[in-house]
């Protein structure tokens, strides 16, 4: 894994799908991810991290490569979710890995359907705590 070297982290979150819900109720004060200085951004450009959940069709794949390319380096990817760490459940077909892992690294996966707020601030203190 590469190395991380912040104390920060800002987060932008891609795809379409209930994951998403639980990944932004880590904001509220039941979990307060701030605390750890975890910030969600909605511009690319100002983003540490990607985290990719839901599904996708051609369409949203093209934005997500947009979304990847534009961020600046170093960059990092959290997987979220049974549709993107497996299977999508609205199409059996579709497999992230088999599409997209060659272009885009992935450095954690998180399962779940959806995953709980818990393991996701889990992955997150994860990647905060290799850069240290």
């Amino acid at each position: 894994m590469r190395s991380l070297v912040k104390n920060n982290l800002n987060i932008i979150v891609a795809g379409f799908g209930c994951c998403k819900q639980e990944i932004l109720a880590t904001t509220g004060p039941t979990y307060d991810i701030s605390r750890f200085g975890v910030n969600f951004v909605s511009v690319p450009e100002e983003a540490d991290v990607l985290v990719i959940q839901g599904f996708y069709n051609e369409i949203g794949e093209e934005r997500l490569l947009e979304i990847y390319s534009r961020m600046k380096k170093p960059k990092w990817v959290i997987a979220t979710g049974k549709c993107i760490v497996d299977r999508c459940l609205l199409n059996e077909d579709y497999n992230f890995t088999e599409r997209l892992g060659k272009i885009i690294n992935v450095d954690f996966y998180v399962p779940g359907c959806p995953p709980r707020p818990e393991a996701f601030i889990y992955a997150v203190l994860r990647l905060l705590e290799a850069g240290q």
